[in-house]
C-alpha cells in the first residue's frame, strides 16, 4: 500500500532510494523555438555518483525558504518525490513556482504516480499564488511527453539562472489558471 505524506528535512536522505532507471531510446532539443526529436541511446542506472547528496542539499535550502516537498512510500521505502520551490519566477508575463523535482521509481511508473504529484504540484503552486509551473525537464522524450500531456509548454525564453543550471534541459511551463 503506497503512503503518500509531506517530506521534512530528516527525509531527504531517502530521495536516493528513488531508482531512476531508465533506458533512453531519443531525447529533445530546441532549435528555432521547437522541439526537434533526435536519436540518443543510453541506459540510465541509478543516481550518477554525487548527485543524491547534492540534490539533497539544494532541496534542503529550498525547503528552508517555504518549498513544498511531498513523497509516497511503499513501506518505508521512498519510491516517488515532488518538489515546488518558493522562490518566485517572471516569465511569459506570469508569475511562477518551479516545479523543482518529480523522480517516480521505475516500478512505479505508469500507475498514474507521477500524474498524481503533478496534479498536488499545481495545486500547491496555485495555493501559493502562482499563475503556472515553471518545468525545467530532462530532454529524454518521456520526460517532455510527460509534461506535455500534463499541459505544459514550452518557454518563448528560459529563465536566464535556470538555463545556465541546465542547459540541455527542455524549459517548460503550465499554466494554472
Amino acid at each position: 500500500m503506497l503512503i503518500e505524506r509531506e517530506l521534512t528535512e530528516h527525509d531527504l536522505p531517502l530521495l536516493a532510494q528513488i531508482d531512476r532507471s531508465e533506458r533512453v531510446e531519443e531525447c529533445y532539443r530546441v532549435e528555432n523555438g521547437a522541439l526537434v526529436l533526435y536519436p540518443a541511446r543510453f541506459d540510465m542506472r541509478g543516481w550518477p555518483e554525487g548527485e543524491a547528496e547534492e540534490n539533497a542539499l539544494t532541496l534542503e535550502q529550498c525547503l528552508r525558504r517555504g518549498g513544498w516537498l511531498y513523497g509516497v512510500f511503499e513501506a518505508e521505502m521512498l519510491v516517488a518525490a515532488v518538489v515546488v520551490d518558493n522562490r518566485v519566477i517572471h516569465n511569459q508575463g506570469l508569475t511562477m513556482r518551479q516545479l523543482k523535482f518529480l523522480h517516480i521509481s521505475h516500478d512505479y511508473r505508469g500507475q498514474g504516480v507521477g500524474v498524481s504529484l503533478f496534479k498536488l504540484a499545481c495545486k500547491h503552486a496555485r495555493q501559493s499564488g502562482a499563475e503556472a509551473l515553471y518545468v525545467s525537464a530532462t530532454e529524454s522524450r518521456n520526460t517532455v511527453e510527460f509534461y506535455q500531456r500534463q499541459g505544459c509548454r514550452l518557454v518563448d525564453h528560459p529563465d536566464p539562472g535556470l538555463f545556465d543550471q541546465e542547459p540541455k534541459d527542455i524549459h517548460l511551463y503550465c499554466p494554472l489558471t
